[in-house]
């Protein structure tokens, strides 16, 4: 069985990789709306690792010394492209951005949140205990 190269392999990987690091692009003619010109663009980032090894160990029963080997490798990667719209008036430039559905899940439950702590309001220690006392009347009957 041949070693595994993981010199070889990330060479590859990041060769194929590098010129994508994170780049913003525009994806777009601008278009001019009320005094302003909006530009449309992608902001693309990735991201990579790898690894690899190899070992041996005896091999159990045979002759003294006799040793198996073994190598292998293995590699991921991930890619996020973000839509940006870059604005320009008489007042200059400014970048914005466009959240993602997981931001707007998120602010949606802390909303929802902030809402029920404000309609419900929270017990005082004073009125657990009994609460608690009267649970346990309950049992006994």
């Amino acid at each position: 069985m041949a070693d595994f190269d993981i010199g070889s392999f990330m060479k590859d990987v990041v060769s194929g990789l590098a010129t994508l690091s994170e780049s913003v692009n525009v994806i777009g003619e601008p278009v001019e709306v009320g005094g302003k010109v909006i530009i449309p663009a992608v902001m693309t980032r990735v991201g990579f690792g790898a690894g690899g090894g190899s070992g041996s160990s005896p091999v159990e029963g045979e002759q003294p010394g006799e040793q198996e080997s073994g190598s292998g490798g293995g590699g991921g990667g991930g890619v996020t492209m973000t839509p940006i719209f870059l604005v320009v008036d008489e007042d200059g430039e400014r970048l914005l951005t466009v959240s993602s559905p997981l931001d707007r899940a998120c602010s949606v439950f802390e909303k929802a949140k902030e809402a029920l702590d404000r309609a419900i309001p929270s017990k005082k220690a004073e009125e657990i205990e009994v609460e608690e006392e009267l649970g346990d009347l309950e049992d006994d009957s």
